[in-house]
C-alpha cells in the first residue's frame, strides 16, 4: 500500500516537472518574441544601437535566431559604417560578415541571409582596397540575385543590384587594370541600364527613401546625365527626412546639386 502511494507521489511530482519544463520553455519563446518586437520598433524610430543591443539579448537565449542573427549583421554593418576610423570600420565590418557568414550557413533558403552577406562583403572588401573588391564582386552578385529571387518584395535588395551595377559598369581605368590582375577580373554582365533600373525601382518600392535616390543621381553623374541627375536631386533635397541618416543624405544632394549645377 505504501509503495503504491509513493509510486502516485512520483508520478504527480513528475508530471509537475514536465508541465513546469513545457511552462518555462513556452515563456522563454514569449521573451524572444517580445525581444525581437522590441528591437523592430526602436530600428522603426531610428534607434538602431538600441535594437542591435536587444538582438544581441536574443541571441544569448537562442544562438540560432533567424531574425536576431540577420538583423545583428545588418546594424552591426550600418553602426560601423557611421564610423570615422578606417581600421574600426574595418573591423566592424569584419564582424558583421563573419555573422553574415553563420546566417547564410543556417539559413541558406531565406533571403535576408544572402542579403546581409551582400552587404557586408561589400563594405568589407571596399575598405580593403580595389583587387579585393574585384575579387568579391562575382560572389556578392550570386548573393544578391539570391536574395532578389528569395525577397523580391524587399526595396533594399533592388536598391543593392543597382549600386552593383553602377559601380561595376562604372569602373574606372584604373579599376579595370587592377582587374586584369585578378584572375575573374570583372564581372563582364554589369550594365548601365540595368542600375538605372533596379535603382528606380527600389524608389518606386520605397517612395520615401532620400538615399536610394541620391545613389540614383550618383549614377546618372557616371554616365553624364545631368539632367536626370540634377532633376532626381532636386527632389531628394526637398523631401522631408524620414528615415536613419536621411539628414546626411538630403545635405549631399545639396551638395552634388551645388557641384554640377
Amino acid at each position: 500500500m505504501l509503495k503504491t502511494e509513493m509510486k502516485k507521489i512520483i508520478a504527480v511530482i513528475f508530471c509537475l516537472g514536465a508541465f513546469s519544463l513545457v511552462d518555462q520553455v513556452y515563456a522563454s519563446d514569449n521573451d524572444v518574441d517580445e525581444l525581437i518586437e522590441r528591437a523592430e520598433e526602436k530600428a522603426d524610430n531610428h534607434e538602431e544601437e538600441k535594437a542591435l543591443e536587444i538582438f544581441k539579448k536574443v541571441l544569448e537565449e537562442d544562438s540560432e535566431n533567424y531574425e536576431a542573427l540577420w538583423n545583428k549583421s545588418l546594424l552591426t554593418t550600418r553602426k560601423y559604417h557611421r564610423k570615422d576610423d578606417e581600421d574600426v570600420k574595418l573591423e566592424g565590418y569584419k564582424h558583421a560578415l563573419e555573422i553574415a557568414e553563420k546566417v547564410v550557413d543556417l539559413y541558406p533558403d531565406k533571403g535576408h541571409s544572402h542579403y546581409v552577406y551582400a552587404v557586408a562583403s561589400g563594405r568589407y572588401n571596399n575598405l580593403e582596397g580595389t583587387r579585393d573588391m574585384i575579387e568579391a564582386s562575382h560572389d556578392i552578385k550570386e548573393h544578391i540575385e539570391k536574395a532578389s529571387e528569395l525577397i523580391p518584395d524587399y526595396a533594399p535588395v533592388w536598391h543593392l543590384y543597382g549600386v552593383w551595377h553602377s559601380d561595376i559598369a562604372t569602373a574606372s581605368s584604373t579599376e579595370e587594370t587592377a582587374a586584369g590582375m585578378v584572375s575573374e577580373g570583372l564581372p563582364d554582365d554589369a550594365e548601365e541600364d540595368k542600375a538605372e533600373k533596379y535603382l528606380k525601382k527600389s524608389i518606386d518600392m520605397m517612395s520615401e527613401s532620400i538615399l536610394f535616390r541620391v545613389d540614383l543621381a550618383k549614377h546618372y553623374i557616371e554616365i553624364d546625365k545631368k539632367d536626370e541627375a540634377i532633376e532626381v536631386l532636386n527632389e531628394a533635397a526637398s523631401m522631408e527626412p524620414k528615415m536613419m541618416g536621411d539628414d546626411d543624405k538630403r545635405e549631399e544632394a545639396k551638395e552634388l546639386l551645388s557641384d554640377i549645377s
